[in-house]
């Protein structure tokens, strides 16, 4: 009996392991952000589901359509505060970052910042902001 394939089993887990859990955290993000930027409003969806876990009568539909439109608009309010706080203090380390950089590596580091902006609007458009 040959331990060759046995020898294997360990370090196919040992890859499998991080593999599979890469890839599980990137189809979670990846369905997060569909989720996020799904075409009907957060209120319309909430209120379609309420009503086939609830039966809501007609008049049950229109009050807690009213609740939900009044707190998305609290809730988008709340939500543009804390983006424009993220930014700020993204910003700021920015700033303080350069400060401490050699000026052969503010270049590579500003590429960097692009690059991040890039990735901030593409999944987060201003369109699509709440």
């Amino acid at each position: 009996m040959s331990a060759g394939p046995a020898k294997l089993v360990v370090p196919m887990f040992l890859l499998g392991l991080p593999s599979g859990a890469a890839l599980g955290s990137w189809g979670q993000r990846a369905l997060f952000h569909r989720h996020q930027r799904a075409e009907a409003p957060n209120a319309e969806r909430a209120l379609d589901h309420l009503d086939r876990e609830l039966h809501l009568d007609a008049q049950q539909k229109e009050t807690v359509k009213k609740i939900l439109l009044a707190k998305q608009t609290e809730s988008a309010a709340l939500e543009k505060e804390r983006r424009d706080k993220a930014a700020a203090l993204r910003q700021s380390a920015r700033r303080e970052i350069s400060g401490a950089l050699h000026a052969d590596q503010l270049a590579a580091f500003q590429s960097m910042c692009d690059r991040a902006d890039k990735r901030i609007k593409e999944r987060w458009p201003e369109d699509k902001q709440p």
